[in-house]
């Protein structure tokens, strides 16, 4: 009965978060098949990464015993090898996209059945595993919704890759219940998670999976269980299945970082770290908060944790801390010597979290130095000091029992995570005052320096927070089953309330630069055709005879190399054009010599050649003025022959 029980509390959790999702993406449901969530950048290249290597893998399944060995090849940037490997490889939201792809050919379908399933499984995932430490489904359900339904998730609409971390809460969850019923099923669901999450974002593989570990260290030790080898060799099986399986997928990032490309400037990285006020900064999307909630606006820099999530999450610590610290959980009084370090390291942290808040906040400190006052700087160390004095506080503290939440386990992670969002470089307000803990990960750890947005360390800042918020949910509940309930079901509609971003954008065009306009280029086309639906030319190219070689004018410009990106993914021929998270030294140089062809149209004539490319495509509406027409004059002065026209495109052979 109690099994029924629980899969019926999970039924009707996914059910709500479902419901919940179709409502806060208003009108996506609508129009699901034809237009994509969010905008036309990452999204349109993440369909491109699905259709490649969903693509491949179908082609394998169909009998090609080849196909898989191009996985990693996909066919943009040529001649250029393993461009999957230049971003996000997206396998496992492939594998869940693969069976609506095979039966309708349609990503964009595909594609925004993923998104909103992050949103459900995320809220699932939270579900279950604050119901099993606190045993509330009510709570459980409000936690749901504060990982589902973050501010953050709601800056991150684009990035698919981001939004993937559904798989976290499960990781947890698996490990959770091991440790307590000792079945070898939950630590294979909790290891099987953990791959789930380390193959859908870079990020997470070095972000998340430290904090796994972990988790699993603190748990052992609460539980007196240090010494329980046999737990020991479970978890580290586990560990090593978990690295043979993720390592294969790392080899080509490897390899393409082996030909210089993958590293990322110190400047780019300290660009994408989160600013101090990044966390009072909410998402723009945000209808309630977009404009109300005064912040400091930069790229990756809406970190707001949400009012209600931390209003139930310091419930939590609040409650966790009494019930720690409480004079009737001590059976006899502290000794003098515990009395009197207890009381100095209190004084101590007291000073160092004010003057860790100070710094944040203003981005400077006095303190007395001599017989004046000098100006401090350096958060980093203030940070570690500050953390280290509240464990040592903690330690000499001490009580016999320890409490019946991991509270303190997700108030030290969610305060770590956040300091390492910060970035090699605390900024406050855009002005930096000194190294953060990010620098050391740099220094000393590798694989750091390949990424380029250390504010996503946020996501599990949503994901701690969302823990406390469930605990905190629980302890109202417990202490006033009618208002608690009440008060923690209305702290969760505020939740939605907050992010609600009133019509949910799809087709969004990427914003027009001044270069464009410059440039005379027009916004790119908003319109996505899918599967028998492409445009006519792309059919052509798809089924020309021999080897096709592709390249499409624009070139160079991000919007028209993601919609040239897009139809690669269909008619899969070679395509000269890329979009990526890194770009090669092929593509740049082609874009400089193309830069140099009024002046002088022979050398862009041998770039061209040079690439490789037997066929180009000119989208002519896409210049606003006669440099369209100029173009095409261009390639028929230089020998290249029209074979196709359609509308304003012109499909042209150079060789």
């Amino acid at each position: 009965m109690r099994s029924l029980m629980t899969r019926r509390g999970g039924l009707i959790a996914t059910a709500t978060y479902l419901v919940l999702a179709v409502v806060m993406t208003w009108p996506l449901a609508r129009v699901i098949d034809h237009e994509i969530a969010s905008d036309l950048g990452d999204p349109v290249f993440n369909a491109w990464v699905l259709l490649w290597t969903g693509g491949q893998l179908m082609a394998f399944l169909g009998g090609d015993v080849t196909a898989l060995s191009r996985y990693w090849h996909g066919n943009i940037f040529f001649p250029e090898p393993l461009t999957i490997a230049y971003s996000e490889h997206l396998a496992p939201q492939m594998l869940q996209a693969l069976p609506i792809l095979a039966a309708t050919d349609n990503v964009v379908l595909a594609y925004n059945l993923l998104f909103l399933s992050t949103f459900v499984l995320s809220g699932l995932g939270m579900f279950l595993l604050v119901r099993d430490i606190t045993g509330r489904p009510v709570a459980a359900l409000v936690a749901g919704i504060a990982f589902a339904f973050a501010p953050y998730r709601f800056a991150q609409l684009s990035h698919l890759q981001v939004l993937s971390a559904q798989w976290m809460p499960f990781v947890l969850y698996g490990f959770r219940r091991f440790l307590e019923t000792k079945r070898r099923r939950a630590l294979v669901g909790g290891s099987a998670a953990l791959v789930a999450q380390n193959l859908s974002c870079g990020y997470y593989l070095l972000f998340f999976a430290p904090f796994a570990g972990a988790y699993v260290l603190y748990e052992l030790a609460v539980r007196r269980r240090l010494k329980d080898w046999a737990t020991w060799r479970a978890f580290g099986l586990a560990a090593v299945v978990v690295v043979l399986v993720t390592l294969p997928f790392l080899l080509p990032y490897l390899e393409v970082r082996n030909t210089g490309v993958g590293v990322r400037p110190l400047g780019e990285i300290q660009r994408f770290s989160a600013d101090t006020h990044a966390f009072v900064t909410p998402p723009r999307v945000s209808l309630f908060l977009g404009e109300r909630l005064a912040g400091f606006d930069k790229g990756e820099g809406a970190a707001f944790p949400g009012a209600a999530i931390l209003l139930l999450a310091s419930v939590g610590i609040l409650v966790g801390l009494c019930e720690r610290y409480s004079p009737a959980r001590v059976p006899a009084s502290l000794s003098p010597w515990r009395q009197v370090v207890g009381g100095a390291l209190l004084v101590l942290l007291v000073a160092h979290l004010y003057a860790s808040t100070t710094l944040l906040a203003t981005g400077k400190l006095w303190v007395p130095f001599g017989q004046s006052w000098t100006l401090y700087l350096r958060a980093g160390p203030t940070l570690l000091w500050t953390l280290v004095l509240a464990l040592s506080w903690d330690v000499v503290m001490r009580r016999t029992r320890e409490a019946r939440t991991p509270w303190r386990f997700y108030t030290v992670a969610a305060l770590v995570a956040a300091s390492l969002a910060l970035g090699p470089q605390i900024a406050v307000e855009g002005r930096l005052i000194s190294p953060g803990p990010y620098a050391w990960l740099l220094d000393y750890l590798p694989g750091f320096d390949g990424l380029r947005v250390p504010a996503r360390y946020v996501m599990l800042v949503t994901l701690f927070l969302a823990v406390l918020a469930g605990i905190g949910a629980s302890a109202l509940i417990g202490r006033a089953r009618r208002w608690g309930t009440i008060c923690a079901i209305a702290a969760a509609v505020f939740m939605l309330v907050e992010v609600w971003p009133g019509r949910f954008p799809t087709n969004v065009p990427l914003t027009q630069s001044d270069e464009d306009s410059e440039r005379g280029l027009e916004v790119a086309a908003g319109e996505l055709r899918v599967g028998r639906d492409i445009p006519p030319i792309y059919k052509v190219i798809r089924d020309s005879p021999g080897t096709v070689v592709l390249i499409e004018f624009p070139f160079g410009d991000p919007a028209w190399d993601l919609h040239s990106v897009f139809y690669a993914g269909y008619h899969r021929q070679k395509l000269v054009n890329g979009f990526s998270g890194f770009f090669p030294d092929s593509q740049q140089h082609l874009i400089e010599m193309l830069n140099w062809r009024t002046r002088e149209p022979e050398t862009a004539w041998r770039a061209v050649s040079g690439s490789g490319a037997t066929h180009a495509l000119v989208h002519e509406a896409a210049f606003s003025d006669s440099r369209g027409r100029d173009l095409i004059d261009w390639l028929f002065a230089s020998g290249a022959r029209e074979i196709l026209v359609d509308g304003t495109d012109h499909l042209f052979t150079l060789r």
